[in-house]
C-alpha cells in the first residue's frame, strides 16, 4: 500500500492533537442542508505550545462535505475561553453520515491533523457527524508533534505498561499460532521479562525496543511492531542515505538514496557514528521478524531497508559520520554524511507494491529468461494471468527448451497470480494449497494443465528475499522435483501465517503490531517448515563479482545450461 501525503491529507484526515467537543443541534427538517455548531477545546494543545494563537495560529475542519479541503471551515474563540467554535450549514441529505476531522494551521503554513479521533472508523478514524450527539468527548492528542516544536517525545510509565498490556493481549487472543516456533512457557517468560523493564517513561524508540525482542521470537514473518506515522513524520529528511548489499560477511556501498552523497560503490562500511556496524546488525538481526526465524529473510530485509529499521532502532541523525574502506584498500577514511528523505528511500523499499514491470527476454534461439520481481497484483490480477499466459504462447511457438524464471526479490503477493504461473511449470494437475483457504478454496484442488504448459529444463532463481506466497510456490517445485534452484537460500517455506493479516495501533504511543489471525500451507507433505529451499546449485557472491557488475546468478545458471546441452540432462 502506498498513500502520498496529499492523498493521506486529503482523504485519511491526517494528524493533530488537540482537544475537542462536537454538538449537533438543530438539524433542519430539510434534505438540502444540517446547521451544526463546532466547538472544540484547545487548553491542552495551547500548553504544551502546539497551538499558538498569538502566532496567528487557526484550527479548522476538513471533511466529506468539503473535500477534506480548504480553509472556509474556521472556528473562533470569541469569550477567550480557549473553546474554539463556529455553526455551520453542511449540504447533505438527511440520512447522509459525513465524516471530518479537525486541525491545526500553524503560522508557517504547516498542517496538524488529528491523528485518530474515532479508533472505531477504520481505516482513518475520522470523526463522524451525528445530529444527535450531545456531550464533549475525549481529545486525540499526538505526541508525536511535541518534535515538531522541539520538545522531546516522552511517554509515560502508565501509558507505555497499558500499551504493552494491549500488545500482550491482541497476539495472545487472535494470533493464530502463537506458540508455533516459541513454546508457551518460554514466550511467557520473554512477555514477563520484557514487562518488568517497563519501569520509568520511554521514547518511541525505547518503547520500541522493548516490544520487537518478543515479535522476533514468535517466528512469523507477518507478526511484527511499526513505528506510528508520528514518528515518521519527525525525521522526514533524516534517514540514512547509502543503499548497501551484505556480501561475504561485509556491508558494502552499493548506491546512496541521496543525489548529494558521494561514496564509492564497493566501498566496505566499519562503524556509523563510532559503532561497529558489526554490533548495528546483531542487533537488527536479533529483533527482526521472519517466519522460523529465518536468517536468510532477515538478512535481506537489512539489505532492502537498512535506513528504516537503523532509524526504528536507533533514531533520526541530522548528520552520519561513517568510518569506510574504500575498494581493494585496508586504510580506512571517514566521512559525513547528509541525511536522505524518507520519501527517496521508501521509493526503492517499497518498490514492489507499484506494480514493477514483469519481464521476458530470449537469451538465445534455445533458452528464455522471465523476471517476474513480485506476484503483489492484487488489483491487476487480469494483468498478471494475460502477461503469463502470452509468455508461454510464445515460449511454445519458439519451441524453447530452456527457462530461467527469477524471482530474486520476490517477497510474495496474490495467490491467484502464483498459481497460474505454476500451473504451467507443473508435470501433471497439482493442488496449490493444502486446504482450501477462503477465496482461495478452488486451489485446493488439482490446478488444470494450461494449453501451453511448459515441458522444457527449468531452472528457478532464488534468494532471501523469497517470501511468502513465493515460499508456496518454491516449496511445489521443489516438492514436484520441477527445475533446479539456482541461488541461495529462500527466506521463506512452504506455509506462512499470512492469512487475514491484521494491523492495530497501541492506544498511546500508537506503535502498530501486525499479525496474522490464519496461515496458509502450500500442499505438500514432509517438508520441515523449518527450513528455507536450499539451492540445488548454490550461487555465492563475492565483493569482487559486486565490483565487476557480475550477475552470477544468471551466469552459474548459463553455465549449468551449457552442461546440460553438452553432456545431456533430464527434467
Amino acid at each position: 500500500m502506498k498513500l502520498t501525503a496529499d492523498n493521506h491529507q486529503r482523504t485519511a484526515g491526517g494528524i493533530c492533537c488537540l482537544i475537542f467537543a462536537l454538538i449537533a443541534f438543530n438539524a433542519i427538517e430539510s434534505r438540502a442542508q444540517k446547521a451544526l455548531c463546532f466547538r472544540v477545546d484547545m487548553r491542552e494543545p495551547i500548553e504544551c505550545g502546539l497551538f499558538s494563537p498569538l502566532d496567528s495560529d487557526q484550527v479548522i475542519i476538513r471533511g466529506s462535505f468539503n473535500d477534506w479541503s480548504g480553509n472556509d471551515y474556521c472556528l473562533t474563540d470569541i469569550d477567550q475561553d480557549d473553546i474554539y467554535e463556529n455553526s455551520f450549514r453542511i449540504d447533505a441529505d438527511s440520512d447522509s453520515i459525513h465524516e471530518f476531522k479537525y486541525l491545526i494551521i500553524k503560522s508557517n503554513g504547516q498542517e496538524l491533523w488529528e491523528k485518530r479521533p474515532n479508533p472505531n472508523n477504520m481505516p482513518y478514524g475520522n470523526r463522524s457527524i451525528d445530529s444527535t450527539l450531545n456531550r464533549i468527548d475525549d481529545f486525540d492528542f499526538d505526541k508525536y508533534f511535541l518534535g515538531a516544536i522541539g520538545k522531546d517525545v516522552v511517554f509515560s510509565e502508565k501509558e507505555i505498561k497499558n500499551d504493552f498490556i494491549q500488545f500482550r493481549r491482541t497476539l495472545e487472543d487472535q494470533h493464530c499460532c502463537l506458540y508455533e516456533y516459541t513454546s508457551k512457557p518460554k514466550l511467557d517468560s520473554l512477555f514477563d521479562s520484557q514487562f518488568r523493564l517497563l519501569t520509568r517513561p520511554l521514547s518511541a524508540v525505547e518503547f520500541y525496543r522493548v516490544l520487537t525482542p518478543i515479535t522476533a521470537k514468535i517466528g512469523c514473518g507477518h507478526t511484527a511492531v511499526w513505528m506510528a506515522g508520528g514518528y515518521w513524520d519527525l525525521g522526514k529528511n533524516k534517514l540514512f542515505p547509502l543503499t548497501i548489499r551484505l556480501i561475504a560477511g561485509e556491508v558494502v556501498v552499493a548506491g546512496s538514496y541521496a543525489d548529494s552523497v558521494v561514496m564509492e560503490r564497493g566501498s566496505i562500511l566499519q562503524e556509523i557514528d563510532g559503532v561497529p556496524v558489526s554490533r548495528i546488525l546483531a542487533e537488527m538481526r536479533a529483533n527482526y521478524s521472519a517466519d522460523a526465524m529465518n536468517r536468510h529473510f532477515i538478512d535481506s530485509q537489512i539489505e532492502r531497508r537498512f535506513p528504516l529499521i537503523y532509524a526504528r532502532r536507533f533514531g533520526f541523525k541530522d548528520k552520519f559520520q561513517v568510518t569506510y574502506t574504500l575498494p581493494n584498500k585496508e586504510s580506512s577514511e571517514i566521512m559525513e554524511l547528509s541525511p536522505a528523505s524518507i520519501s527517496a528511500v521508501r521509493a526503492v523499499v517499497f518498490s514492489n507494491f507499484n506494480h514493477p514491470p514483469l519481464h521476458m527476454k530470449m537469451i538465445d534461439s534455445e533458452t528464455v529468461l522471465l523476471k517476474i520481481p513480485t506476484f503483489i497484483y492484487y488489483d491487476r490480477v487480469p494483468f498478471f494471468t494475460n502477461f503469463i499466459d502470452s509468455c508461454f504462447a510464445v515460449i511454445r511457438q519458439k519451441s524453447l527448451k530452456q527457462l530461467i524464471l527469477d524471482l530474486r526479490g520476490n517477497d510474495g503477493g496474490d495467490p491467484f497470480c502464483a498459481a497460474p504461473l505454476f500451473s504451467y511449470l507443473q508435470k501433471s494437475p497439482t493442488r496449490y494449497f493444502a486446504e482450501p483457504y477462503g477465496k482461495y478454496a478452488e486451489l485446493a484442488r488439482p490446478l488444470p494443465l494450461p494449453e501451453n504448459h511448459y515441458r522444457g529444463e527449468l531452472f528457478t532463481l532464488i534468494d532471501g528475499r523469497c517470501f511468502s506466497t513465493n515460499g508456496h510456490f518454491c516449496s511445489l517445485l521443489k516438492y514436484h522435483k520441477i527445475g533446479q534452484f539456482v541461488g541461495t537460500e529462500s527466506g521463506a517455506t512452504y506455509k506462512c501465517n499470512s492469512g487475514k493479516n491484521t494491523e492495530i495501533h497501541l492506544q498511546n504511543t500508537r506503535i502498530i503490531l501486525t499479525f496474522g489471525r490464519s496461515t496458509f500451507a502450500a500442499a505438500v507433505e514432509g517438508m520441515d517448515k523449518t527450513k528455507p529451499i536450499v539451492p540445488d546449485i548454490p550461487v555465492r557472491e563475492t565483493v569482487q563479482d559486486f565490483l565487476a557488475d557480475k550477475d552470477l546468478f544468471i551466469e552459474t545458471a548459463l553455465q549449468q545450461i551449457a552442461r546440460k546441452n553438452k553432456f545431456g540432462g533430464n527434467r
